[in-house]
């Protein structure tokens, strides 16, 4: 009986074993399956994290997109209204092209008159036109004067102290009350003597009128004077002077014929001529070290300026500078 209880316990021992191995097995099997499952899981978290964060950083830049297309449409508006605005209305171009010729602003001035030309061609074309004209001419003076005083300060910068005192000591100006200008002429002599019986004078002045224009003019003499009744005094009839400078400038100056004066005596034919000068290229001679005059008419005399001469010539240049 003793051994038969025994055995039936060993048996009993033998199933509990084996029951706790299959248990133990079986959740093994169960935890290698739930790993299997979470790690699958926290991939597929990570995958729609990656994916949510993608979609956070599109959803970001469309954002900042939607506000630049908001700020673009309504500046859109803004200039469609200013262009519906001016196209109902080309006499508002006309207007503001005349406000910005006012203003001495002749470049805008032209740039709108040409847009109201293309965009309404057959809007009073001939008083845009004569506009346009004034203000182009407007423009090129405006131009010419900047040239003209950006010039006039190199020529300062360079010009010595010594050349101011000269024109102190050897330039007078003398008041027209009756035209009202003041005229600046040299002190020094202005003729040479270029042959035995053959001289010539040429006298650089400037005239300063009410407006405060300057202008140049050229006083220019011929002079043939016989000292003996062997030799007839000639007329030269001189009618186009040229100069020349040493830096290769040249002008020539057109004698007026019928402002010319003639004096005749029995020693002495003089020829007299006061022509006005560009101004712009007389300045360009402010540089030069020699001159070198032609007279041309019945002959050709050339000669250059003596000391007097080209002296007085300069310091009427520089004297534009200082008024």
């Amino acid at each position: 009986m003793i051994r038969i209880n025994k055995k039936l316990l060993l048996m009993k021992l033998f199933s509990f074993v084996l029951i706790i191995n299959v248990l133990i097995v079986s959740v093994s099997c169960s935890k290698k399956e739930l790993k299997q499952q979470v790690n699958y899981l926290q991939e597929e978290v990570d995958g729609l994290e990656s994916e949510v964060h993608g979609l956070e950083k599109e959803n970001t830049n469309l954002q900042v997109k939607l506000k630049d297309i908001k700020r673009l449409e309504k500046e859109l508006a803004i200039m469609r209204a200013k262009m519906d605005s001016v196209s109902q209305l080309p006499g508002a171009l006309y207007s503001k092209a005349h406000a910005l010729y006012e203003q001495n602003k002749y470049n805008d001035c032209m740039t709108l008159l040409i847009l109201l030309s293309e965009k309404y061609p057959d809007w009073d074309r001939s008083k845009v036109e004569k506009k346009y004209d004034i203000a182009y001419k407007k423009q090129r003076e405006y131009e010419k004067e900047q040239s003209r005083l950006k010039k006039k300060e190199e020529r300062k910068q360079k010009r010595e102290s010594q050349m101011v005192d000269a024109i102190k000591e050897n330039v007078e100006s003398v008041y027209d009350s009756k035209k009202n200008i003041t005229y600046y002429k040299t002190l020094r002599t202005t003729i040479c003597q270029v042959e035995h019986t053959i001289s010539f004078g040429i006298e650089l002045y400037m005239i300063l009128n009410s407006n405060n224009q300057k202008e140049f003019r050229l006083r220019s003499t011929y002079v043939d004077k016989s000292g003996s009744d062997y030799h007839d005094p000639q007329w030269m009839n001189y009618n186009e002077i040229e100069l020349l400078s040493d830096q290769n400038q040249r002008i020539i100056i057109k004698v007026n014929d019928s402002n010319k004066e003639f004096v005749e005596s029995r020693f002495i034919n003089q020829e007299t001529s006061d022509d006005i000068i560009d101004t712009d290229q007389i300045l360009n001679f402010h540089n030069a070290n020699r001159i070198r005059v032609y007279f041309k008419g019945k002959y050709l005399y050339e000669f250059d300026m003596t000391y007097e001469q080209f002296s007085a010539f300069r310091e009427i240049l520089a004297n534009y500078d200082y008024i």
